[in-house]
């Protein structure tokens, strides 16, 4: 009985690093179109790349859609969505999987490189390339253009170009005397 406690307790230990791990680059992951590399290393390059390359467009769907329900949580984006309880436990395993192959199968020499490096919380950097592939891919979809398009609309263009186009930037562009 004393060796299974004893047993136990590395195991727990274990997990519990790697429930850290796990929640760091999930918080990470959720967050990885927010904001720009500012000093990724070459190691991260190099993650990023391979996350680029080893994710397949049911991958991305998986990502797209893992954020959405993420960022729906937010209080002033609730009203907007209906996704249940159910729908965000399948998106979360499914995320979950993708990572998880993505990380330990595709990736995993980059990975360790990052971590080794540059720490944990540079691996969420490397996810920002996938976040920026994926945006892209968005705003292909015709839908998508068409409802961004549809703000212009509703915007002064008047007031657009005489706030931005000073003389200044007419002599930069070339345009002018």
């Amino acid at each position: 009985m004393l060796h299974q406690v004893q047993s136990a307790q590395p195991q727990s230990s274990l997990r519990q690093r790697l429930s850290r791990w796990g929640l760091a680059t999930f918080t990470a992951l959720s967050l990885f179109g927010a904001s720009q590399i500012t000093t990724a290393g070459p190691t991260v390059d190099q993650l990023s790349e391979c996350l680029v390359k080893s994710t397949t467009a049911t991958d991305k769907t998986a990502v797209l859609q893992w954020t959405f329900v993420a960022l729906s949580t937010h209080p002033d984006l609730k009203t907007f969505s209906n996704v249940t309880p159910e729908q965000k436990t399948a998106l979360d395993q499914n995320f979950a999987q993708v990572v998880q192959r993505i990380l330990v199968e595709q990736c995993a020499e980059q990975a360790k490189a990052v971590i080794k490096t540059e720490g944990i919380s540079a691996v969420g950097d490397a996810f920002q390339a996938l976040g920026r592939n994926t945006g892209d891919e968005i705003l292909k979809n015709q839908e998508v253009k068409a409802q961004l398009k549809g703000v212009l609309k509703y915007v002064d263009m008047g007031k657009l170009v005489s706030t931005f186009l000073t003389p200044d930037i007419f002599s930069k562009l070339g345009i002018g005397k």
